[in-house]
């Protein structure tokens, strides 16, 4: 993967501020476009947290258990992420590596699943309406196409200004999703995703949330 330049947001603080002790939070994505893209446009206190958000390539499982060595690594420099949130779409691969990455997830309780079923997109498609019945990548990327006004593309890096004054609504049809499926926390249900538990947490380290 080609080295990135950090934002703001990755770079940590210059002058502490002394009451406040440092938080570092690891974003794993799958993709290396759309949910990297969308997620690290969310505002943060840098004086407060350190985000690292960060695409791969990799996927389910194989995404997991980078996450939990990248947790280890960061733990044995001295320097250990707080939390570790996992970013994946349920899409077509196999049942069998789909559960295996919330199997060892549980294993590590610093490390949250974070999946969308079928994919990240669906969370965008949220932001306009609530969908509880299942859809394939390709219908999900036309919907949120005629909602946007424009053909979608993964590598859109204006979907998050798009979307923003929207995310109210996104996250209540998200989380009336969320407890419509809430006997199944394994992303199996089809539609289902968790990224509206990621955005809170996102959304509560804006710099205005700490103004004094």
């Amino acid at each position: 993967m080609p080295s990135r330049s950090k934002k703001p947001w990755q770079r940590g603080r210059k002058s502490p501020a002394k009451d406040r002790p440092l938080r570092r939070i690891l974003i794993l994505c799958e993709d290396e476009k759309s949910s990297v893209l969308y997620l690290e446009k969310f505002p943060v206190d840098k004086d407060v947290v350190e985000v690292d958000c960060e695409g791969t390539g990799k996927n389910t499982d194989s995404l997991m258990e980078e996450a939990i060595q990248r947790k280890k690594q960061a733990y044995e420099e001295g320097r250990p992420y707080q939390e570790v949130w996992v970013v994946f779409d349920r899409d077509s691969f196999p049942q069998h590596n789909f559960n295996r990455a919330f199997h060892l997830a549980s294993s590590h309780r610093e490390v949250t699943a974070c999946w969308s079923n079928e994919c990240f997109e669906l969370w965008y498609l949220l932001h306009f309406q609530y969908q509880n019945t299942a859809m394939k990548r390709i219908q999900i990327f036309k919907e949120v196409s005629k909602k946007v006004g424009r053909t979608y593309q993964k590598n859109d890096g204006t979907i998050y200004d798009t979307l923003k004054d929207k995310l109210e609504t996104a996250q209540k049809n998200a989380d009336r999703l969320y407890q419509l499926n809430e006997r199944n926390r394994t992303g199996s249900d089809n539609p289902s995703t968790k990224v509206h538990h990621l955005v809170s947490m996102l959304l509560k380290l804006n710099p205005a949330n700490f103004d004094s």
